[in-house]
């Protein structure tokens, strides 16, 4: 076993102090670093489609995530000497927005490996019709939670966990009644499970074809076999 292998997993077995705390314009900076570091290559559908060697797929990647710094819903585990230990980016989804994320696709010819992801994500928008499914609860704006991704050295001392039952205690602050995500990893998947999300949705990669009938995501590695919709409803 290699040094590096053997120090990660006795940090595992040790219960490391942690704080969760919202993501600002000072730590930004150190949230895309944990981000790119951990994320963009460990990703299922990044790593199927080597989305990190495409250099406009990760500035793409990049604005993405620094948009989200800006909406005062994220928050970042940070360990005792302030190493980020994972980050937790969410977001608002109006019902405008979602009408209009599920049908920006149309006419559209992704230019790159992170276009294929998001015409993915709309058409699974498309697919549940979300706002539709729930005609009697007030979902006229819900959080959304984007992206989790937590520190490789610090899996399994529950900061998903963590990231993601503070999310879920601002979003019953700001009246929210819903929380939203698509899990494309099946840990994270499992991960929301656990948190009490419910599953809506599932879409095997093998069977998700572009205009062409050709399998965009065919080297997904085991056991990510699917896209998952959770929900978390107060």
């Amino acid at each position: 076993m290699s040094k590096i292998v053997q120090n990660m997993d006795e940090m595992k077995k040790t219960k490391i102090s942690f704080s969760i705390v919202p993501i600002t314009e000072t730590n930004g900076q150190d949230v895309i670093n944990s981000i790119e570091k951990y994320f963009i290559r460990d990703e299922p559908l990044n790593e199927s489609v080597e989305l990190f060697k495409e250099e406009e797929s990760v500035l793409k990647y990049r604005n993405f995530s620094t948009n989200l710094l800006h909406t005062g819903l994220s928050f970042m585990a940070v360990s005792e000497t302030g190493e980020v230990m994972g980050v937790i980016l969410n977001s608002v989804m109006s019902m405008d927005d979602y009408i209009i994320q599920q049908y920006s696709d149309e006419n559209f010819d992704p230019s790159s490996r992170f276009d294929d992801i998001e015409v993915l994500l709309n058409k699974v928008r498309r697919d549940i019709d979300l706002f539709g499914k729930f005609p009697n609860v007030n979902i006229n704006r819900i959080m959304e939670l984007k992206l989790i991704s937590v520190n490789e050295a610090f899996r399994g001392q529950g900061v998903c966990q963590a990231l993601v039952k503070k999310s879920k205690e601002l979003a019953l602050e700001l009246g929210y009644q819903m929380i939203y995500t698509e899990c494309s990893s099946y840990f994270t998947a499992k991960a929301m499970e656990r948190c009490g999300f419910q599953c809506i949705y599932s879409l095997s990669y093998s069977d998700y074809v572009d205009r062409k009938g050709k399998v965009v995501f065919n080297v997904v590695k085991p056991p990510h076999e699917c896209i998952k919709v959770q929900l978390f409803l107060f």
